[in-house]
Formats: C-alpha cells, sequence, structure tokens
C-alpha cells in the first residue's frame, strides 16, 4: 500500500512538472488568447479601401507561410477597415466568438485603422502583423528580434515573418 501512494505521488509530480514547463517554441511571443480553432482558416474582407485590401491580402499571403491554410470565405477573419480615429493603434485583431470551452477562437476581427498615413509597404507590415495574431502570435521586441526582421515588431514595419514567427505558430496551432 505504501509503495502505491509513493507511485501516485511520482506520476502526479511528474505530471505537474511537465505541465508546469513551458514551451521554448512561444518564446515569450504567444498571444496568449487568440489561439485559432484549427490550422484552415476562411478570410473575408468587409467594404475595404484599397489599403485594406493590401493588407488584408499580404497578411493572407504572410499565413499561408505558416502550417495554417487559408481560402476565401466568412467564418474564421473577418477583416474591417476604417478612419478609427486618434487612437494609438493601427491595427487591431481579437477573437469575437469563442468556442464552447473558451480555449480557442472561431472568429476573429481584424481592423486596419485609416487615421493614420502608412505607405504601401507599412500597410502591408500592418497586414502581416494583424494577421499573425490571427496566428496566435504576440509582440516581439528588440531583445528577441535581434535582427529587425519580424512583422510583429511595433516599433518597425518589416513586411514578413521571419523563422522564428513561423516555428512559434507551428508549435501553437
Amino acid at each position: 500500500m505504501n509503495s502505491s501512494r509513493k507511485l501516485v505521488a511520482s506520476v502526479a509530480m511528474s505530471v505537474a512538472f511537465v505541465l508546469g514547463v513551458p514551451f521554448s517554441a512561444y518564446a515569450g511571443h504567444d498571444d496568449d488568447g487568440f489561439d485559432p480553432d484549427n490550422r484552415s482558416q476562411a478570410v473575408k474582407g468587409f467594404s475595404l479601401t484599397s489599403n485594406g485590401t493590401t493588407a488584408m491580402n499580404h497578411g493572407k499571403a504572410q499565413l499561408e507561410k505558416s502550417v495554417i491554410t487559408t481560402s476565401w470565405g466568412d467564418g474564421d477573419i473577418r477583416v474591417y477597415d476604417a478612419n478609427y480615429g486618434d487612437n494609438g493603434w493601427h491595427g487591431s485583431t481579437d477573437c469575437v466568438d469563442w468556442n464552447a470551452f473558451m480555449t480557442s477562437c472561431d472568429v476573429m476581427r481584424v481592423r486596419f485603422n485609416q487615421y493614420q498615413y502608412k505607405s504601401y509597404s507599412e500597410w502591408k507590415s500592418l497586414g502581416c502583423h494583424e494577421f499573425g495574431h490571427t496566428g496566435d502570435l504576440g509582440h516581439r521586441s528588440k531583445s528577441n528580434d535581434t535582427d529587425n526582421n519580424s512583422c510583429m515588431r511595433s516599433d518597425r514595419w518589416p513586411q514578413y515573418f521571419d523563422q522564428h514567427d513561423l516555428n512559434a505558430i507551428a508549435a501553437g496551432t
């Protein structure tokens, strides 16, 4: 009887250890809450300007470079652009429909703010950045993007996911 209690305690401690160890692929880069519900995402734009269309098309193309496949159609990622005013953000991504267990997002909303001027390349970068959030990526900083090449930086305008981003999407979805 004493040995079975030790075995149960040992198994419980092992499980607690495994669940408590963070996955290194996230590297502080997981978005903590925008996990897509699957690896196949339908994208639809709603009354987009040409800048919003540029951002959406580029973001969708960047997401396609990851383990997530995309298609055109309503259902998973809904994209809008408008003049949202001087609120401090160029783009925003949020979940508008969580799954029944509140563990992943069935429908995400991407919004591009037309208020601030952005060049063509900055619109592409913004699309990559916001679509990165739909793949569960969080923001990157100088400390974890030392070569300054990730569109997940909010203080720079790179246009593409780097390998770290792609690895984090694969590990998180």
